[in-house]
């Protein structure tokens, strides 16, 4: 057996701390933790997924994986039995808190994880999987959380990959690749990153910022013209902390403010000073 971190304590960024937990003593919050099976049944030789659902009582939000200006990530480990292995665990798109020290991204309400697995090696025997999750949840005050299920998985052979009702509402919460949003174009200059494509009326479109060590993320500027924007994403480098990480720009491109509205993500690979280069669709993870 062996154990995969699939989120790793936070990077911060500069400026950045810990929201302080607050001095007068506050119950914690119950927050509630369900694991099950993505398909209706494991196909053996395929990709199957655990759905890890996080219930936040009202009022308490817990954080996406750059927690922003202050917070922690949550966490979810995975404990593999034999013969199985984990792909990168999904996050779906972040809600946007507005907190005394600055924005925050994360979740309130009830949050599901995308957490795809297959078979390591040939005819692996049924197994437990062991999902330990560990969470910040905030209100007025701050309190770390943690719980842990088990999965018991026996894959079938001939029959057909189906996605439960759960999979499929955890799916569309899910940020899509920029390559699948038509008409989008990614240019990369010296400085910046510049995103632009067509819109509908009535739509306003955001960025959530990702971590990369050494690279620094510095104000979105939104320019609307009808039924066409433009996001220009400055960055600053410093190579010192880069941690041996390639330098890019990294983060959700938002079609909307509401939480159900299409995200894409982006992975946009930063170019040596002096060069530029046009991609339609940048390169996305």
């Amino acid at each position: 057996m062996f154990c995969i971190l699939l989120a790793l304590s936070t990077l911060l960024s500069p400026g950045g701390i810990p929201r302080p937990f607050a001095p007068v003593p506050e119950t914690p919050p119950v927050v509630s933790m369900h694991v099950e099976g993505g398909q209706v049944a494991v196909v053996r030789g395929g990709t199957n997924h655990i759905l890890c659902t996080l219930d936040i009582p009202d009022g308490y939000h817990i954080y996406w994986r750059n927690p922003g200006a202050s917070g922690s990530p949550t966490q979810i480990e995975v404990t593999t039995p034999m013969g199985y292995e984990v792909d990168p665990m999904r996050w779906p798109r972040p809600e946007i808190f507005s907190e005394p020290e600055g924005r925050t991204y994360g979740y309130s309400g009830s949050v599901t994880f995308v957490i795809p697995f297959r078979e390591s090696v040939r005819f692996p025997e049924p197994g437990t999987f062991e999902i330990s999750a560990r969470w910040l949840a905030c209100k007025k005050a701050c309190f770390m959380g943690s719980a842990s299920k088990t999965l018991r998985v026996s894959p079938l052979e001939h029959v057909k990959h189906a996605p439960t009702t759960a999979m499929k509402s955890a799916e569309a919460l899910l940020p899509r690749p920029l390559a699948e949003r038509a008409s989008t174009l990614v240019t990369t200059g010296e400085d910046r990153i510049t995103i632009t494509g067509s819109i509908e009326p009535g739509v306003t479109p955001g960025f959530v910022p990702d971590q990369v060590p050494g690279v620094e993320l510095g104000e979105p500027l939104l320019r609307l013209d009808q039924r066409k924007f433009e996001l220009v994403i400055p960055y600053t480098l410093h190579p010192d902390n880069a941690l041996g990480t390639a330098p890019s720009v990294r983060g959700l491109l938002l079609m909307g403010m509401n939480q159900r509205d299409p995200s894409y993500r982006i992975t946009i690979p930063i170019r040596h000073p002096g060069a530029s280069d046009d991609d339609p669709s940048g390169e996305q993870d």
